[in-house]
């Protein structure tokens, strides 16, 4: 006990010695800015930013992504610290906790730290915002290259930090901090397009829900020519998909095929959004023909093709589409599901104009052709069940039950699989 107590009073006195670093130094800040001669100095804020970046590095002060075990240990000294394991991404990381810090390895090299505790909070922003008060102050420009190189560094220091959230699954704030990063790299006194940040920006808004800057960001990529082979222009149109901006979407997805006809993301984009659209189904073929060519064993490249053919009405193509799919992919329950389906319609049809029918002979050859139906149905029904979509489970066991009760005089296999579909439709 008394060893855990000792260890305790060590943590805490660590973490007062952490709290007392800067409290001197921001308080002649504060005061500085206080005063009527200096608040309007330029260089009293470009210090009080210098100020923050300092607060701002340092947490993770020495510390560099790949260092091995034995340079940081020298590199952190005698610094109070316990260790333990973290699981992020499904991935096992070894932790060092700090009072401030939290540092992840793998395979015996720094990957990511996580800062838990600044001086003051958002450091990085405080820091912004001063050079900013800097730089509005500077009416002649005299401390312009200053101004502009600390910025410089922001930018650089937000990014990575930017990666870290991202690593640790932070998405809000890594978006937070690659958008003040692109601030500080826009700003004029920098001149800098930081491509990769707008790109990495927009995808990470995106994984964080926040449409409106994945949108803002993604477009800004575009403009300035980050396309990434066509990846920009797929992430773009996926963000206006989830906006319920389906035209935009569309138009930037068909820009970007007109630039890179290979990219796939692109080609299965312009099908889905075609088809949510209501788009001719004779539109879409040629594009899913395209993208079978390059994924040749996307078992859903032809299902997708075989459900345009049904809205075509030619069930014949479909069925090949549908076939081809569990032959490429033989757990693909859609393809199963729907050749059954297929088969069932059919045997409705042939049911319906047999009830119209008025001359007994050929009532008798109608239903005739829908018991051939059901029957072509009745095995891809039964592998369909076998797998087990959640979603279409009841449908598959109507579609048994059905089909087994029609024939439930052919033979006792027929009339027990009739009673057995029965009872499980009962207790659904």
């Amino acid at each position: 006990m008394k060893k855990l107590l000792i260890a305790a009073f060590m943590l805490v006195a660590a973490s007062a010695a952490f709290s007392q670093k800067f409290e001197k130094k921001i308080a002649a800040s504060d005061k500085s800015i206080a005063d009527e001669k200096k608040s309007i100095n330029p260089k009293t804020w470009i210090a009080r930013g210098e100020l923050f970046y300092e607060i701002a590095v340092a947490p993770a002060n020495g510390l560099v992504a790949g260092m091995d075990e034995t340079t940081y240990a020298l590199t952190m000294g005698s610094a109070e610290k316990t260790e333990s394991t973290e699981t992020l991404n499904n991935k096992q990381y070894k932790v060092h906790t700090f009072p401030d810090k939290k540092v992840y390895f793998s395979n015996g090299v720094i990957v990511f730290w996580n800062v838990t505790q600044y001086e003051v909070p958002e450091p990085l922003r405080k820091a912004y915002d001063a050079y900013g008060k800097a730089k509005s102050l500077d009416a002649g420009g005299k401390n312009s290259k200053k101004i502009g190189a600390n910025l410089k560094i922001l930018s650089s220091l937000a990014k990575n930090e930017a990666f870290n959230s991202y690593q640790l699954g932070n998405y809000a704030l890594s978006v937070d901090l690659f958008a003040l990063s692109l601030d500080c790299s826009s700003d004029p006194l920098v001149g800098e397009t930081d491509s990769l940040s707008y790109y990495y920006a927009g995808v990470i808004a995106n994984e964080a829900g926040k449409l409106d800057l994945a949108e803002k960001f993604l477009t800004k990529a575009v403009q300035i020519g980050y396309t990434e082979h066509g990846d920009t222009y797929a992430a773009l149109a996926s963000v206006l998909e989830k906006a319920d901006k389906k035209d935009q979407a569309r138009s930037y997805l068909e820009k970007g095929i007109a630039g890179n006809p290979e990219n796939q993301q692109l080609i299965i984009g312009l099908i889905n959004n075609y088809m949510s659209s209501g788009r001719s189904p004779k539109d879409i073929i040629p594009l899913i023909k395209s993208a079978q060519d390059k994924e040749p064993t996307n078992a859903s490249l032809y299902f997708a093709e075989g459900s345009l053919y049904e809205k075509l009405e030619d069930a014949d193509n479909a069925v090949k589409c549908y076939e081809k799919s569990v032959q490429v992919d033989p757990s693909y329950f859609f393809g199963y599901y729907g050749i059954g389906i297929i088969y069932f319609n059919k045997a409705a049809k042939y049911d319906e104009q047999a009830m119209a029918e008025k001359d007994n002979k050929k009532y008798e050859e109608l239903v005739t052709f829908a018991d051939e139906q059901l029957k072509k149905a009745l095995p891809y029904f039964e592998k369909s069940y076998e797998l087990k979509n959640e979603e279409n489970q009841k449908v598959v066991i109507q579609a048994l039950k059905d089909i087994n009760f029609r024939f439930r005089n052919e033979n006792d296999t027929y009339k027990q699989n009739a009673d057995k579909y029965s009872k499980m439709l009962e207790l659904m």
